[in-house]
């Protein structure tokens, strides 16, 4: 990872930020208290970064308002000049000194790493602020229980792109099964960071906790975004080198682990990753079942096309009529384009005016090729189809799909959550318009329901029986 250019400081720095960098009288923050403050902290970073000045001053007490608030926006936007966009949070630790309790907190941008110190005061309002370089190197953050255990390993599928993972296993006994965890459409983390939320190291640590072994790991287009994209080939990277190899290599490290049984390794996906796992079965996993978290069986220039229409039908009502026609109007043009994906020549597919909502043709048409649901019913293995009702991004029209295309498999299990959106977590705000998804409601830390995974461990385990 590129460092911060150390020849760069911001600070925001107040006379209510205690001297607590390097206090002596500084301690650590219990459990509970530090993930209230870091859930709080990453709410404000994600709400500055998406604009929202207004909800970020609401966080602060008055006296940092005044101190901040002429240049809290040009502090931000210089920040995100020199380093790029902010990709995710990272490790923190959490402390009190003198009556304030503070987080410390890594803030991954693409091209570095800075730290960012908030302190709050006794009403949970923010009374300091300070950006400095650097990164926390490890966390506080502790596994939820001695039950469970982490063990770093490496998925390498061959071809020069070695990932990052960690499998989470109970301590106690040997699993009753094990789990893969496959990541949704874009770059993304072993935890699959969005926002202030990690579903996917909460979904390890809770069923490691139910005697359930799962491997998570970096996506290849987040460990080597850069390499991949600099390759004279990119324009033919396809599902199968961004996902399905190494979800395959995932399966085979699971079943020649010592103490899981290779029967009982099983494949959870969620969104993209949710929708490709029947595929990535005939890559050569040979997985005992499927856990689909919000997949589709659409292509994803369908979604595309229903989110861009989406958008059309806010701005509309919020009076931009004429911008509003011309987004449908740029839609179905590329609606049409996507009609011609399948017996689309290599040609053609490579030809970037037949690219379609700025996705290259050529992987694109891979979609087309695959039908999942004719897979799972070929193959006939258990699935777990999980959705959330209130889920904006893969929607209860893609659940009905699913229903529907799955009528004739004799082994397959529907649940819908009503208050549970596509992170399967409880957003507790009102609804916000579809393009500040990211930065409003993914910003609240939402985990994983306990109802979901309860629902995943009982169904894998009622299967590995």
């Amino acid at each position: 990872m590129k460092k911060f250019k150390r020849s760069i400081v911001f600070i925001i720095l107040i006379a209510l930020l205690f001297s607590g960098c390097n206090s002596q009288q500084s301690e650590g923050l219990d459990k509970s208290r530090t993930e209230e403050l870091l859930s709080l902290s990453q709410e404000f970073i994600w709400t500055l970064n998406g604009g929202d000045l207004e909800a970020a001053f609401a966080m602060m007490n008055d006296t940092m308002i005044e101190a901040v608030e002429d240049k809290l926006e040009s502090i931000w936007l210089q920040l995100v000049e020199t380093q790029g966009p902010l990709i995710e949070t990272g490790n923190y630790l959490g402390e009190t000194s003198d009556g304030y309790e503070a987080i410390e907190m890594t803030l991954i941008f693409e091209n570095g790493t800075i730290i960012q110190r908030t302190v709050f005061d006794s009403e949970n309002r923010i009374t300091g602020l300070r950006f400095k370089p650097g990164e926390i190197e490890g966390s506080s953050e502790d596994l939820p229980s001695e039950s469970i255990e982490e063990i770093a390993v490496t998925v390498d599928a061959g071809d020069g792109y070695p990932l990052d993972g960690i499998l989470t296993m109970p301590k106690t006994e040997s699993p009753v099964a094990a789990v893969v965890l496959v990541h949704g459409s874009g770059p993304s983390d072993m935890n699959e960071t969005i926002g202030a939320n990690a579903p996917f190291k909460e979904l390890a640590h809770a069923l490691a906790e139910q005697g359930i072994a799962v491997l998570r790991y970096d996506k290849r287009t987040y460990a080597y975004g850069t390499e991949i994209a600099a390759l004279p080939d990119v324009d033919k990277l396809t599902i199968d080198e961004e996902t399905a190899y190494d979800a395959v290599v995932a399966v085979k490290l699971l079943k020649s682990w010592e103490g899981i049984d290779e029967d009982r390794v099983y494949l959870l996906g969620h969104s993209m990753g949710g929708g490709l796992l029947s595929y990535i079965n005939t890559m050569g996993a040979d997985c005992a079942g499927y856990i689909i978290m919000a997949g589709t069986p659409r292509s994803l220039w369908e979604l595309s096309a229903e989110q861009n229409l989406l958008y059309a039908d806010e701005i509309e009502q919020a009076g931009e009529i004429e911008q509003a026609e011309e987004i449908r109007l740029a839609v179905e043009q590329e609606i049409q384009k996507g009609f011609l994906l399948y017996n689309m020549s290599d040609a053609d597919a490579l030809n970037e005016a037949n690219s379609v909502f700025g996705m290259g043709a050529w992987y694109l048409r891979k979609f087309e090729q695959i039908d999942v649901i004719a897979l799972h019913i070929e193959d006939s293995k258990p699935v777990l189809i999980l959705q959330g009702e209130k889920d904006r991004q893969v929607t209860m029209v893609d659940f009905q799909l699913w229903k529907d295309g799955l009528a004739a498999h004799n082994d397959v299990t529907f649940i819908s959550y009503p208050k549970l959106n596509h992170l399967f977590g409880e957003y507790s705000g009102d609804e916000v318009p579809f393009s500040k998804l990211v930065a409003v409601e993914y910003s609240q830390n939402t985990p994983v329901s306990d109802i979901v995974i309860n629902d995943i461990s009982e169904w894998i385990i009622n299967n590995s029986r």
